[in-house]
């Protein structure tokens, strides 16, 4: 594999054995996570139910193959189930949660996949597909570490409990009643393996998450579709009206959070290469706000529209007109108000005395923050330092994820460290989703290290 490596002469011979085990075993895990992309599990209304369940059934088999103490179904009367697991290990020691979700965004748009979504393609060292990053990889960076440390730490492999969830990209709308089933939960700390590096070479565990929730919007102006030539000017556009609404959420005054007083050094260059801005693309905010902006300011994107057919497209006055939109709330704000603000917003804004519709979707995310002074940060970011041969970073995120603020809210003295296998180039929720198997490998390796570490004096 590409990426640091160092000498085995110069290793611990624990971190010697380890690494000798990963390095033969590596192959075996990225053929597991192989078998898993290729069933499309999106959890999202309207997609095959029977292939998320058939890769539920995939995760469950995969503990229950290897031997872990207790593997169950969580949630299975509420909606896609998760599965719990356990791998008993020595009780003295602080126990582990390990979290990853087994379930997809929808592929997109087919024609700009270079392989097919669902059809697991290695190119250039990374491992294309849908899940291949987000969040199939996370289960196998839970499941490797796992077992290698089991057969590497002896006595001082802590309890492992796996909580692999089936509905996080769609809000995670069963959560309360999923954790309210599984009553054994609580560890000493916990490990989200859900998120993104601040690049291929240099780790980082992210201590600051957006909430999210999502709206559709529809407006009306009469009953049926009507021809545009004869029509139009008197009776108004419903695509327009829509338009008008969306085009008015620039205005919108949202309360003022709080931020970090230091970001990462970060600019309009790194940007435009990172989300590949096309040369005359204007970035909305000043330099130095980048990523306070991506971080800890609220954000509304359009994620879908709706006004007739592109490819049927005719002249006609078209008599609705629908759009989807989701807001990403940062740490300091609270859904509800934010909510209420913008449902105000959209109430004022649409004109002519069109007909609207206002939609909240379910599985609504929490925004989150943690501190991290406590000794089991200082620990992983140790271990990553050891695993990927660089110092890991401490950085926000602006994606939601609908768990971790559950499991604070639950467990409140629990830290929860929240780490990953994303890079710039992984393109999650878009065409072309992958994973560096260089990352994989060292993810697994610094999970490893982390686990050791806690039976070190």
């Amino acid at each position: 594999m590409v990426g640091y490596a160092p000498k085995f002469s110069t290793l611990p011979p624990m971190r010697r054995q380890i690494e000798n085990i990963l390095s033969g075993e590596l192959d075996s895990y990225v053929q597991i996570l192989k078998n898993l992309v290729k069933i499309p599990s999106v959890s999202f209304e309207g997609f095959e139910q029977d292939s998320v369940k058939k890769c539920a059934d995939a995760v469950f088999e995969l503990f229950k193959k290897n031997n872990f103490n207790e593997v169950r179904f969580l949630g299975e009367q509420t909606g896609y189930p998760a599965i719990f697991a356990e791998l008993k290990g020595n009780s003295n020691l602080p126990s582990v949660l390990l979290y990853a979700h087994y379930d997809v965004q929808p592929p997109m748009r087919d024609n700009l996949w270079v392989s097919p979504a669902f059809e697991p393609q290695v190119r250039g060292g990374r491992l294309y597909g849908r899940g291949a990053s987000d969040d199939k990889a996370g289960i196998i960076v839970h499941l490797a570490a796992a077992l290698i440390a089991k057969k590497t730490l002896g006595k001082n492999c802590p309890t492992l409990k796996f909580l692999i969830e089936g509905e996080e990209e769609s809000g995670s709308p069963n959560l309360g009643a999923l954790l309210k089933e599984c009553k054994n939960l609580k560890s000493s700390a916990a490990i989200v393996c859900d998120s993104s590096n601040w690049d291929e070479t240099t780790p980082a565990i992210v201590s600051s998450l957006r909430g999210m929730l999502a709206l559709e919007i529809e407006v009306k102006s009469m009953e049926k579709p009507l021809h545009s030539g004869i029509w139009s000017g008197p009776v108004p556009d419903a695509a327009q009206g829509l338009a008008h609404i969306l085009a008015s959420f620039a205005k919108i005054k949202f309360p003022k959070t709080h931020s970090l007083k230091v970001y990462p050094s970060y600019g309009c260059k790194e940007l435009k290469k990172e989300c590949a801005l096309l040369d005359e693309t204007q970035i909305l905010v000043k330099e130095k706000d980048i990523l306070k902006s991506l971080w800890h300011i609220p954000a509304i994107t359009v994620t879908a529209m709706e006004a007739g057919n592109r490819k049927n497209a005719g002249n006609v006055l078209q008599n609705s007109a629908w759009a989807r939109v989701s807001i990403r709330v940062p740490p300091g704000m609270d859904l509800k108000k934010v909510l209420n603000i913008i449902k105000k917003h959209i109430k004022a804004a649409c004109p002519w005395g069109l007909k609207l519709s206002i939609k909240t979707e379910n599985g609504m995310s929490e925004p989150w923050e943690t501190k991290t002074e406590h000794e089991f940060f200082k620990k992983m970011l140790a271990a990553m330092e050891k695993g990927y041969g660089k110092k890991a970073l401490i950085t926000g995120c602006g994606a939601s994820i609908p768990m971790v603020a559950a499991l604070s809210k639950a467990f409140k003295d629990m830290p929860i460290l929240l780490t990953g296998v994303e890079d710039p180039k992984t393109n999650a929720h878009g065409e072309n989703e992958s994973v560096s198997l260089a990352v994989l490998k060292k993810a697994i390796l610094s999970e490893i290290l982390f686990f050791a570490s806690l039976g070190e004096e």
